[in-house]
Formats: structure tokens, C-alpha cells, sequence
């Protein structure tokens, strides 16, 4: 026995030496660890898997000692790359949606349409010398100057027909000045280019006349044709058509004046025709309807929607994130023991459960009543500011009105995306509506110089708020603020109604859950 005790004793050592090195390395494994005691004979043999063991188990302490120093293998998982791809496509989305809406305008100003009318009635010579009859006659083939500028206008090979869209309407009946501004100013085209009846006449006065002699810088008349825009339709928009129509008559005055200066007859002009006349032969005279006086409004016609719209999101997260949600319980659950505890509280407490309807109506009030006072501050800072605007058809108490009412229709939104994508995942495609509508409501540039994608604003409440407070502050497209004011209710009404059915449903099951668990507990 003896002899066995001291036989066994070294195996019995080394297996608890080997147990504690275990513990210290805490990567060997049982098998390896106890595989001098069992395999006494073989211990060559089993030596070499030993060893390899050995180098496994160091490989794998080395590399589970890796994220103790390097957090980085641990976050690049398949959910980095699901965002990295998520992010990517919003910053793509953002930056296609502000540079794309303003990119190169230039190019579709030919979508822009102008009217054209000639109401030139010709030359009278009754009071031009004799001997400079034939020399006009000449020069103009016996046409009117203003049916000479009409046709280089409308050269479908030149220049200037390729400038903007022109609508003639010269050869129709019917049309005089007034009713043809009454087009510009409902909206049916952007502009308006006239030549007036006595265009030829005042070319006349440059040249001597039988009843006054010479011509003198007080019997000259302006040879002008007449611009009409209204300015505050889109400030943005009508910058670029204005400098592209400048340029069209100023290249139409300087081709006009070349051709007299090649004439035969250039010499007689030069010696009867007044200096002035040289200068600039055709004239353009703007009239702007509907002026942008104060330049930081036209801006303020959509800067007050964005701030409007992010004052909005944070009234509905903060009512549906952090307002108590307490008052869904209220009357719900009865507490007790015993029937006798339950009946004590109903009689002594009497506590009605609020309807469902009637707590998501008091939630859109406080973001109404938030919406509110959002809408005083922001209405507050054009009106305080130097040199405010505002159009004669309306007054300030009415673009206040307006403002608040476009507010709730970003209300009504909102809280549409909160009970549709939950409170903490409706920021993001809240934020991502903000620049869909921003860039496609014409508030920058107009649609006529646009892609054709961002006429989806149509649908969308930011394009009349901006329209509304446009004709609000500057009187432009009075006959369509109904349209305004109507697209908006729609807003408000249609996703609030949604907005209440889906909530409504919400709260009653989270009710019935709160029920069924109290039972449960009872």
C-alpha cells in the first residue's frame, strides 16, 4: 500500500499542477489536462497533440484578447454596414434634392411663357419733311417699326425666338393692355411684352419736323416697348427671365442700329437724326406688379415655413415623448384585494375613464396651442423689422391667421408620422418631407425652371403656404388664395382623421393590455 501511495501520489500532483496552470491560463482543456493519467503508456504519442493544443489554445487567447484593446471589430457588424448604406442614401437624397432644384436654370428659361403684342399703327408723316419720307419708306419697306421688331422677335431661325416661349398675340381680337395684364396677373403666363400704338411715331421725333425744326431733347420721345412681370410671384424666378429679356432687346436695339448704320442712307441719318437716338435706338420700360420691396421677405415667404415646420416636429415629440401618458389609465384599472375593497373604491373614487378620442383631441390641442405661440414669434420678427411689406389687399392680423393655419396642417402631419412609424422613428422622414417640400414648392425657383421631378410639390402643403404668404405680403395671384387656403384644410383634416382612428385603436389596446396584465397579477 505504500508503494501504491507513492506511486500515485507524483500522478495525483501533476494533475492538480496541471488543473491550477488551467485555471491561470483558463484555456487548456480537460482532456489534455488529465491525459497523463490515463494514458501512462503512450505519453510519447500523446505529447505532439499536447503540444498542438497548446498552440490552438495560445491562437485563441491571443485573439479574444483583441477586443479588449480594439472596440472596432465589435461595431463593424452587418448592422454598421446597414447604416453606413441607410446614411449614405439620405446625404445622396439631400444633396440631389437642393443642388438638383437649383441646377442650371438657365438652360429651361425657354420653358417660361411671354406674351407678345404689337399694337403699332405705322408712321404718321404729316409732320416729317418731304425729303425724308422716301428715306424712312426705304429703310422700313413700308412697314411700322413696331411689325419690324415683331418679326425679328418671332424669326424662328434668330436669336431672340429662342429666348423665352412667345405667345403672339398680335393677329387676335379682342386684347388690349389692361386685359392682357389681367393674364400676367392671374397667373396664365409670366410676362408680358408690348408695343404700344405710337412705337413708330416716337421714333419720328428723333428727326427733324416741319412745325418744331430740329429735333431738341425736349420734343424727343422714348422709342420703348413695355415689360410687365409680377415680381412677387417668384422673385428668384423672374431675376433670371428679366436679364434674359434685357438681353433680347438690347441685342434687338443694336441689330436695329446696325442696320441703319449699313444702310445707304447712313450718312443722311447720321447728319438729321438726333445724337441720343445712337445711344439706344429701342427702349425697354419694366412694369413690375406686385414689387418685392424689402429684399430678406422674399426669403421670409419660405424661411418662416421651415421654422415652422421644425417648431412643429419638436411639439409633437415632445408631447408624444415626454407629456405623462398617465391619463390613459385613469378609470381603467380597478384595485382591491377582495369584492368588497373593489366595490369601496368605486363608490368612494367615482374616477371616469377618458374616452380614447377625447385624450388624442386634447394631445393635437397642447401641439395646436404650441403651434401657437411658435407662430407669435415668428409672425412677430418681419413685422419689427426695418421697412416691413405688406400688400394693400391684405393686413398683418390675416398673414398671422395664415401662418398659425399652415402650422396645423404640419400638426396634422406629424403626428401622422409619429402613430405611423412610432415617436422615436418619425424625425428622420419628418425631417426628409421638410427638404422634399422645401425644394419643390417653387419657394427658391419656379417649376418652369426646374426638372420635371420637383412639380411634385404640387401635392404638398408648402407650395401654397408659400404661394399664400407671397400673396399675402406683395398682392401677387389674388384670384387663387381660395386654392391656398383650401389645399391646407385638406392637410389638417384628412391625416388628423387618420391620425385620431389610429390612436384611438392604440390607446383601447394598450388599455386591454393593462387590463389583462392587472388580471393576470390579481
Amino acid at each position: 500500500m505504500p508503494e501504491h501511495d507513492e506511486s500515485t501520489s507524483p500522478q495525483q500532483y501533476r494533475m492538480t499542477n496541471l488543473e491550477k496552470e488551467t485555471e491561470d491560463n483558463g484555456a487548456h482543456s480537460l482532456a489534455s489536462s488529465t491525459a497523463p493519467v490515463h494514458q501512462s503508456k503512450t505519453r510519447d504519442s500523446t505529447s505532439i497533440p499536447s503540444d498542438s493544443s497548446s498552440d490552438t489554445s495560445s491562437e485563441q487567447n491571443y485573439h479574444s484578447s483583441i477586443p479588449q484593446f480594439f472596440v472596432l471589430p465589435h461595431l463593424l457588424k452587418k448592422s454598421a454596414w446597414l447604416l453606413l448604406v441607410a446614411t449614405s442614401a439620405v446625404i445622396l437624397v439631400y444633396i440631389w434634392l437642393y443642388l438638383g432644384s437649383l441646377w442650371s436654370p438657365l438652360s429651361r428659361v425657354k420653358n417660361v411663357e411671354i406674351i407678345l403684342y404689337n399694337a403699332d399703327t405705322g408712321f404718321d408723316y404729316s409732320q416729317t419733311p418731304p425729303q425724308l419720307i422716301p428715306l424712312f419708306q426705304s429703310i422700313t419697306q413700308n412697314q411700322s417699326l413696331g411689325n419690324i421688331v415683331h418679326g425679328q422677335i418671332m424669326n424662328p431661325e434668330g436669336q431672340l425666338s429662342q429666348m423665352v416661349s412667345w405667345i403672339d398675340k398680335s393677329k387676335e381680337t379682342g386684347w388690349d393692355r389692361e386685359s392682357l395684364i389681367k393674364q400676367v396677373e392671374d397667373g396664365e403666363v409670366w410676362g408680358l411684352l408690348y408695343i404700344p400704338a405710337n412705337f413708330s411715331n416716337n421714333l419720328l421725333s428723333y428727326a427733324p419736323s416741319t412745325s418744331t425744326g430740329p429735333a431738341t431733347a425736349a420734343t424727343l420721345k422714348m422709342v420703348d416697348m413695355e415689360y410687365v412681370f409680377d415680381q412677387g410671384r417668384n422673385y428668384g424666378t423672374h431675376s433670371i427671365i428679366e436679364k434674359y429679356i434685357s438681353k433680347s432687346m438690347d441685342l434687338l436695339s443694336k441689330t436695329f442700329e446696325r442696320q441703319l448704320l449699313t444702310s445707304p442712307a447712313n450718312q443722311t441719318l447720321l447728319q438729321t437724326m438726333h445724337p441720343i437716338f445712337w445711344t439706344q435706338s429701342i427702349h425697354m420700360t419694366e412694369t413690375i406688379m406686385s414689387p418685392v420691396l424689402v429684399y430678406g421677405q422674399n426669403f421670409a415667404t419660405y424661411i418662416v415655413f421651415i421654422v415652422l415646420y421644425i417648431g412643429s416636429i419638436l411639439a409633437v415629440f415632445s408631447i408624444c415623448k415626454y407629456l405623462p401618458n398617465t391619463i390613459e389609465t385613469v378609470g381603467v384599472l380597478t384595485f382591491g384585494s377582495n369584492e368588497a375593497g373593489k366595490n369601496a373604491i368605486r363608490t368612494s373614487s367615482q374616477i371616469p375613464k377618458f374616452p380614447a378620442l377625447r385624450i388624442v383631441m386634447a394631445r393635437h390641442t397642447v401641439a395646436m396651442l404650441f403651434s401657437l405661440v411658435h407662430t407669435i414669434l415668428i409672425w412677430m420678427v418681419p413685422q419689427v423689422l426695418h421697412g416691413h411689406q405688406m400688400s394693400e389687399h391684405f393686413n398683418a392680423g390675416i398673414a398671422f391667421a395664415f401662418i398659425w393655419f399652415v402650422g396645423m396642417s404640419f400638426i396634422s402631419i406629424l403626428f401622422f408620422l409619429s402613430h405611423l412609424l412610432t415617436v422615436d422613428g418619425f424625425q428622420a422622414p419628418a425631417t426628409m418631407l421638410l427638404i422634399l417640400m422645401l425644394t419643390s414648392s417653387s419657394g427658391i425657383l419656379d417649376w418652369v425652371v426646374m426638372p420635371g421631378f420637383f412639380r411634385i410639390g404640387i401635392v404638398f402643403p408648402f407650395t401654397y403656404a408659400i404661394r399664400g404668404l407671397r400673396c399675402i405680403y406683395f398682392g401677387s395671384m389674388r384670384n387663387q388664395m381660395w386654392i391656398n387656403w383650401l389645399v391646407i384644410l385638406a392637410w389638417i383634416v384628412i391625416p388628423g382623421m387618420i391620425t385620431m382612428i389610429m390612436a384611438r385603436s392604440e390607446i383601447r389596446l394598450r388599455r386591454q393590455n393593462m387590463r389583462r396584465t392587472h388580471s393576470i397579477q390579481v
